[in-house]
């Protein structure tokens, strides 16, 4: 047989490139032989200040036949009749020097989604916009209640859709103050929780330069290259289609060129992903060899400084790299990217455009089927649907799935069932139908992941306490139902849609009278794509509660207590054994005591736990403090020998936790204290309080025209002395007396601060100080 060595462009023949659309006003297509220019392009790009208004790029969205379906700079959509779509322009415009992209549906072959970078006030916000091209009889149209739907705010210029592993889904990629995100996009819909991968090469402090640049992805899916301007960095990453997280494995080394000169526009691979091409502004195209991701050599210079800069790379359906010089009506193309060194040939003027000076490239869909042995869906129990199409002659394909099975199949596109999950090595031959030889051969790997199945799931009749909290992860086990958990991961939600998406996991629940239905998500950790979800209720009729006490003493007049349980269930257990609403107990410990109320459908179990103690001994009153004392504020404070449980009071009626009374007026008091539990008790003296006035006025009008201790006759035996400020003492007076009248030696005293000392039979001393006020 003859084997014919195939260039990967001319397996599937990417026709998603075909069309191209830029500013201003120009256009090109792809005949399949070279580009024409086209002069159709009806979507102006505005200059503001000396920048493009809206994003870098045109979003071309053209099907997998090549054929032209709209083009838009984010506001105005046009269609294939270059029309404004239904429901446009919007009213929203994209942030100038932005990335935008493009994803298919995966849940409606009609729909796309078209992502933006908006401003929202000072705040850069991603958006999507749905189009749905069965709407204006084929013509599409943007749905208009999917427009510009915020995702996500303070995101970056950088954007770019990736393919997932399973085929079928996409992920859309950009950069969150300096963190990458990953969306998910599957045919429920765009996850809102994306996947984050931090410090790839970016600094926290690096701040708001981290919002500045471009990325890209290899034809192959498996490396991103993220250009970042202000910062003069170049970051290679290799990136997980399956799990969506990114890594770093290049950092180019940073540049004497000055910001001015150098930042990075743009970044394109080659068909083949070992080539990367970058542009420096005025210094031209450079070339990065990627062949081993190990050892990855300087860059080299494929173009050198020109007065007229090279802001954009983009690679065409042919594989061509096709770039432009700002203001210029021609555009210039790498003409073999795979190749390194200069051999990679670059022309500066491959094709003059009919439009005005060009001022961008646009984006494009990922191609539907990507090049050689492409497939969809990975998960077991679901179909694959394989493809590999060559687009000349008429082929014939081979196929062998790995597992023992084989088919043989004229249209390159056909199905397979795995039995099992595992890794298999599909094999294509593709050969000539009228020849019998061997156009093409490849052989791809391809792991098939377990999908869980969740058991039917029963509802959860809730019979705990009210503000009690359900723990979620306890129900792990039981989802599971014996799949293993280091392969199988479990979430709750609170919605279906929630569930599908992965979104708002909830790790636990507070009850409410009423019905929970809780949706659970099981999903295989190496692949979320596989996954099974199903519903669950939790029932709360009310809420259960053993009133009853959780403490019980045995005081000294008895030697044994009674446990009493509340009424309304219809049956009780204890811990002892015994079985009846009451038991009577004579050792000190915990009890538990086990209820059951009967809800007719159901029955609900609780439970509680008793305390059975030894009450504190008799209080034994040591002293009694005054903390502060005057005719409007009296504090006193009861020191016991023993700390404990104890009550007090001081009419032997109203009992109080503190042992500190405040705010207490004039009388004469007896103290109360008792314990807590068993009440035993005992009491003090009577207590006689001493209280004065902050303040006196001797003018001699019959009012506080003399300062005295309170109450000071029910202790004749008590001294009391006068002082100044500086210590001096000025008078003693009786208790018995008067008081003081403000004088000293016969002379009036000034107004000022004066000072006392009580003294006590008991020894006690106490000391403050009163206003004079003349």
């Amino acid at each position: 047989m003859l084997l014919i060595v195939l260039p990967f462009e001319h397996l599937n023949a990417q026709k998603e490139r075909n069309r191209w659309y830029f500013g201003m006003l120009a256009g090109m297509q792809y005949n399949g032989v070279g580009y024409i220019s086209l002069n159709d392009n009806t979507l102006e790009r505005n200059i503001v200040f000396g920048f493009i208004e809206g994003p870098d790029n045109i979003i071309c969205a053209n099907d997998e036949e090549g054929n032209l379906m709209f083009y838009s700079d984010g506001r105005t959509y046009r269609n294939a009749l270059h029309q404004n779509m239904l429901n446009s322009p919007t009213d929203e415009y994209a942030v100038r020097e932005s990335q935008a992209a493009i994803a298919r549906d995966p849940s409606n072959p009609d729909r796309y989604y078209v992502f933006v970078t908006i401003y929202d006030g000072v705040k850069q916000k991603l958006t999507y916009t749905i189009v749905d091209m069965s709407l204006n009889d084929g013509l599409g149209g943007l749905v208009p209640n999917k427009k510009h739907i915020i995702m996500s705010s303070r995101i970056g210029q950088h954007m770019v859709v990736a393919r997932h592993a399973n085929g079928r889904d996409s992920w859309l990629i950009c950069i969150h103050e300096g963190t990458y995100l990953a969306y998910l996009i599957t045919e429920n819909g765009i996850s809102n929780t994306p996947i984050t991968s931090n410090q790839q090469g970016i600094d926290f402090f690096d701040g708001n330069a981290t919002a500045f640049g471009v990325m890209e992805i290899s034809p192959d899916n498996k490396l991103i290259a993220a250009g970042f301007p202000v910062l003069r960095k170049l970051f290679i990453l290799e990136f997980n289609d399956l799990t969506g997280k990114l890594d770093l494995i290049y950092e180019e080394e940073e540049t004497e060129q000055s910001i001015d000169s150098g930042p990075f526009t743009s970044v394109e691979f080659s068909s083949n992903s070992k080539v990367l091409y970058t542009t420096y502004m005025a210094s031209g195209i450079q070339q990065y060899d990627l062949s081993d991701l190990d050892n990855i050599p300087p860059r080299i210079d494929i173009t050198t400084s020109s007065s007229n800069p090279y802001p954009y790379l983009k690679r065409g359906p042919d594989g061509q790299i096709f770039s432009i010089q700002s203001w210029q009506p021609f555009i210039g193309a790498i003409q073999n990217p795979n190749i390194i060194g200069l051999g990679c040939n670059y022309d500066d003027n491959v094709l003059g455009l009919s439009g005005t000076n060009l001022l961008d490239l646009p984006t494009f869909l990922l191609p539907k089927y990507p090049e050689g042995i492409s497939y969809i869906n990975i998960c077991k129990g679901e179909t694959t649907e394989f493809n590999c199409n060559v687009s000349f002659g008429r082929p014939i394909y081979y196929w062998d799935f790995g597992d023992g099975n084989t088919l043989t199949d004229p249209s390159g596109n056909v199905s397979h069932t795995y039995a099992s999950s595992g890794t298999y090595t599909v094999l294509v031959d593709v050969l000539d139908f009228y020849t019998g030889d061997l156009l093409y051969t490849e052989t791809k790997e391809i792991i098939i992941y377990g999908t869980p199945q969740i058991p039917e799931l029963d509802n959860v009749y809730n019979c705990f306490e009210e503000n009690s909290t359900v723990f979620f992860y306890d129900y792990n086990e039981y989802v599971l139902d014996g799949l293993d958990p280091d392969i199988y991961e479990v979430s709750y939600h609170y919605s279906e849609i929630d569930a599908l998406l992965k979104d708002n996991n909830v790790m636990e629940y507070i009850p409410d009278i009423g019905t929970q239905t809780v949706w659970v998500r099981i999903g295989n950790r190496l692949s979320p794509a596989c996954y099974d979800i199903a519903s669950f209720d939790i029932i709360t009729p009310e809420f259960i509660t053993i009133d009853m006490p959780d403490e019980y003493y045995i005081c000294d007049d008895r030697l044994e207590v009674t446990l009493n349980a509340p009424d309304g269930f219809i049956s009780y257990e204890w811990s002892t054994g015994e079985t009846t609403q009451s038991i009577t107990v004579s050792a000190i410990g915990p009890y538990t005591l086990y209820v059951t109320r009967d809800f007719g459908e159901f029955t609900c179990e609780s439970e509680a736990l008793i305390y059975v103690r030894t009450p504190d001994p008799p209080p034994v009153i040591e002293d009694i403090t005054v903390i502060d004392w005057s005719q409007n504020h009296n504090s006193i404070e009861v020191l016991l020998s023993e700390e404990g449980d104890y009550e007090y009071s001081t009419d032997g009626i109203n009992f109080q936790d503190s042992p500190q009374f405040l705010n207490l007026p004039i009388d004469d008091y007896i103290v109360y204290v008792r314990e807590a539990n068993c009440l035993y008790g005992t009491q003090s003296d009577t207590l006689f309080l001493l209280y004065y006035n902050k303040f006196f006025t001797p003018n001699n009008d019959g009012y506080n025209d003399y300062w005295q201790i309170i109450n000071s006759d029910k202790d004749e035996t008590i001294e009391i002395l006068i002082f100044n400020r500086y210590g001096k003492q000025l008078a003693q007076i009786k208790p018995t007396s008067k008081g003081w009248d403000g004088t000293y030696n016969g002379m009036p005293l000034p107004t000022s601060d004066y000072w006392f000392r009580v003294t006590r039979s008991n020894g006690q001393v106490h000391t403050g100080h009163f206003t004079l006020k003349r």
